[in-house]
């Protein structure tokens, strides 16, 4: 991601209220998910794989900021005249 879309991301937009409970809402997916391995894997397996999840998801809600901000840009450059 670039360096200052992700300092945007993660000191203005992240701490939002609303972004906050989204957040809370893929965690609650996350774990409902990772919920019927808890047989089959140690503790520490599961551990392991929800840091993974929660990495990636994490990743990928930066990359839908970033897409967002690029994808309003060029709409708004769009509407300009020039």
């Amino acid at each position: 991601m670039n360096e200052l879309l992700g300092k945007i991301y993660t000191l203005i937009v992240k701490p939002q209220s609303d972004t906050v409970r989204i957040e809370r809402c893929v965690d609650e997916e996350v774990y409902r998910l990772v919920e019927p391995l808890k047989e089959r894997l140690t503790d520490d397996e599961m551990e392991k794989l929800t840091d993974l999840i929660f990495a990636a998801t994490f990743t990928a809600e930066q990359a839908g900021f970033e897409v967002g901000v690029r994808f309003a840009f060029k709409l708004l450059s769009g509407l300009l005249p020039g």
